[in-house]
């Protein structure tokens, strides 16, 4: 298994899809082939799935809710480059080409990533795009895609929701059904002043430019325009590829993978497929041509988180007298925190408590009664993710995935974009990080410690997890630590992974920050409290799920200014069902992605 350490041992960069998280970062020295002194700078790839290439399915097995570009596919996913240019080319000579070439290792002879064996549990990466096209911008297509303004991608090219109750209502007018029927699936464009526009007359091709013997498999893109585009210096750029059923790229089943970055005022043609005059991507780089290169970026495989639920048959009608609106908190419910074992400081999360356990599987319901919701009581799960990087420009963690839903198309309702508390009796999906002030602090300068609190009051069991009854780490193991490790008991002079767990300097996203607190509880409270978060877990909880995360994934958490040392999250689940809400099993996949900043 590769880790961000083990990486950056090796002299690369890096950064992990709740299921699983991927990051992406850049690799140290540049080579000696490209133009070291102009490199691309503040580069990122985020990918649309960080799951391996093998897996394309979702919660319940098939392709319904795991589309092209969506989280839980890594067969068809997108891939999306960012950097600013070094070299001022509005005068010339013009950028007339771009190369990326996925490689297994940053430095030395490129070899395509892969397990070398593709089946059902490994795969290779696979740049496939026999009929790249632009999208166009010249009828509206641009604007329907991306936002020009913050330069986010609003809907994928192409997107078609699946759901067939979806499909039967005619479409809802979103964002995403705006964008069905837009064609291409490639998108260059840079930042003019305050506003993103689009660079057209790009064309594509894919070939294997592997240096030696490896899987044979299409690893390099290049894109070339005839015309060309001058740039300022310092112009951000970024190249969007977009997965469709017939265009995309698959990921490799396991480990990391580089993707190596160059632009060219000349370029030319590579090897076709007659025999003839052989051109590699090496002769082109070679002749003197690379206007700004020398640089990767990486990112490493991880399997998805899978919920499953389930909604029982049920029929309930009420006579009384007393309404339970009408009671205060300490009368509905009462909670405790439980005791238990400790993490040690940056050691990676695990994905199950023992080897008969199943990894990265979580029952959300009533333990009891085979994991069901109910609607007179709303249940919640957790799992957690830690990040180290050594990206100079900080990093963001997205995730991706859609709301449990089962292979009768029927949805339990996501929650949507903006944060709302628990509402019992209702439909809601939504996610949150759950994090606390340590000792002494406020939320305006809090460094958001983990909340390790579970919502298990006594008599019920509202929130169940893998780790049921386990708690936060003890200071005085971490003191212990260092002692041991540097001769001095305060830990706090060592490397600064020994610390408590914490989000900082990652900052939660405003509706993503209020997962502490109550699910069943009674509050008055209506809003977020300072900084967006919740001030003490006798509030109640408040979460969102953004229906869109499954083709865009939304982001959670971010920092832009400084390196990212051993966070940790905890995400915490809700599950609310409605007294109509159709029988069945309900399941869904949670991808997390990291894309770190350079």
């Amino acid at each position: 298994m590769y880790t961000l350490k083990s990486i950056a041992k090796r002299g690369a960069s890096l950064a992990a899809a709740f299921v699983m998280v991927v990051s992406s970062l850049a690799a140290s020295a540049a080579p000696a082939f490209a133009d070291a002194l102009n490199p691309l700078t503040e580069r990122s790839l985020t990918l649309s799935s960080s799951s391996p290439g093998w897996a394309n399915t979702d919660g319940s097995g098939n392709s319904t809710y795991a589309p092209p570009n969506s989280g839980a596919n890594g067969q068809k996913t997108g891939n999306y480059f960012s950097f600013k240019v070094s070299t001022d080319t509005t005068s010339g000579p013009n950028i007339k080409a771009m190369s990326f070439q996925y490689c297994k290792d940053s430095a030395g002879a490129c070899v395509a990533p892969g397990d070398g064996v593709v089946d059902a549990t490994h795969s290779d990466l696979d740049v496939h795009y026999p009929s790249a096209a632009e999208v166009d911008g010249q009828n509206g297509d641009f604007d329907k895609v991306i936002n020009s303004t913050s330069g986010d991608i609003k809907a994928v090219p192409g997107y078609v929701n699946n759901n067939p109750k979806y499909q039967a209502n005619g479409g809802t007018g979103d964002d995403a059904e705006a964008a069905q029927d837009v064609a291409g699936n490639f998108i260059v464009m840079y930042k003019s002043g305050a506003t993103w526009v689009q660079s057209e007359g790009w064309t594509v091709t894919t070939s294997n430019q592997e240096e030696s013997a490896g899987t044979g498999k299409q690893n390099t893109i290049i894109l070339q325009n005839a015309t060309g585009l001058g740039l300022d210096a310092g112009t951000q750029v970024k190249v969007l590829f977009f997965a469709t059923a017939d265009n995309y790229i698959t990921n490799p089943g396991s480990g990391a993978f580089f993707v190596k970055i160059n632009t060219f005022k000349n370029f030319d043609a590579l090897a076709g497929p007659t025999p003839g005059p052989e051109n590699t991507l090496a002769d082109n780089i070679a002749s003197g041509d690379v206007i700004d290169g020398g640089v990767t970026v990486a990112n490493v495989m991880n399997q998805s988180i899978q919920i499953t639920t389930k909604v029982l048959e049920t029929m309930e009608f009420s006579v009384g007298t007393v309404d339970p609106d009408t009671l205060n908190t300490a009368e509905l419910t009462a909670s405790e925190n439980k005791t238990g074992a400790v993490h040690a400081p940056c050691n990676t999360i695990l994905t199950r408590m023992t080897e008969d356990d199943p990894q990265n599987v979580l029952q959300l319901g009533d333990q009891v009664a085979e994991s069901s919701l109910k609607t007179d009581k709303a249940f919640a799960t957790h799992s957690y993710w830690r990040l180290s990087s050594n990206s100079s420009a900080g990093a963001t963690v997205y995730y991706s995935g859609h709301t449990l839903s089962n292979t009768s198309g029927d949805e339990i309702e996501p929650i949507g974009k903006v944060a709302k508390h628990s509402a019992p009796g209702s439909e809601q999906f939504g996610l949150a990080i759950a994090t606390t002030p340590l000792s002494g602090e406020d939320f305006n300068t809090a460094n958001y410690g983990v909340n390790y609190a579970q919502d298990r009051a006594t008599g019920a069991n509202w929130e169940n997890g893998a780790d049921n009854g386990k708690v936060a780490v003890d200071d005085s193991v971490l003191t212990d630590l260092g002692a041991d490790l540097s001769g001095t008991p305060d830990y706090t002079d060592l490397n600064k992974s020994y610390h408590t767990p914490r989000l900082d300097p990652l900052a939660p996203a405003a509706n993503y920050a209020g997962g502490s607190g109550k699910i069943n509880g009674a509050s008055s409270l209506t809003t977020l409290g300072t900084n967006n978060v919740l001030d003490t877990d006798d509030e109640d909880a408040a979460f969102a799920f953004d229906p869109m995360s499954d083709t865009i994934p939304a982001p959670i958490a971010s920092e832009s200014d400084q390196v990212v040392d051993c966070v940790t999250a905890k995400m915490r689940y809700i599950g609310n069902i409605a007294a109509t809400t159709p029988a069945g099993i309900y399941t869904t996949k949670i991808n997390y992605i990291a894309a770190p900043q350079y």
